[in-house]
């Protein structure tokens, strides 16, 4: 049986398609995965008066290949010449993500607020 024209281009993209998918896969298995890395960005300036406190917007972030569950963050502030503390918890952060969340504190935070990571869970 003879093939026409169109037969051979539909043939060779379908070949052209599984190669370059076949590469792409190969090239991703071996290149190195970045470990999970929480990170917070903190938006001082955007800081405002809530019902229950002062409010810090952050953005949380995983710069990493791996996902992220039970993300604790503690921040510190001083309010009212008192050290306050304020701790957040993202349930579950895939890689290359971000959420908005906020941290609470008892009153507005003089100068700058400090963030640390507490503690995640690789699922």
């Amino acid at each position: 049986m003879k093939r026409n024209a169109i037969e051979w281009v539909v043939l060779g993209v379908s070949v052209a398609g599984i190669v370059v998918l076949v590469g792409a896969l190969i090239i991703e298995g071996l290149g190195g995965q970045r470990p999970a890395d929480p990170e917070v960005e903190v938006h001082t300036a955007e800081a405002r008066q809530g019902a229950q406190g002062w409010i810090v917007p952050v953005t949380v972030r995983n710069g990493g290949d791996e996902a992220v569950e039970a993300v604790i963050f503690e921040a510190h502030a001083t309010v009212d010449g008192n050290s306050d503390a304020s701790q957040l918890e993202v349930d579950f952060l895939p890689a290359g993500t971000s959420v908005e969340a906020a941290f609470a504190f008892t009153a507005q935070p003089a100068g700058e607020v400090t963030v640390r990571l507490v503690s995640y869970r690789v699922p």
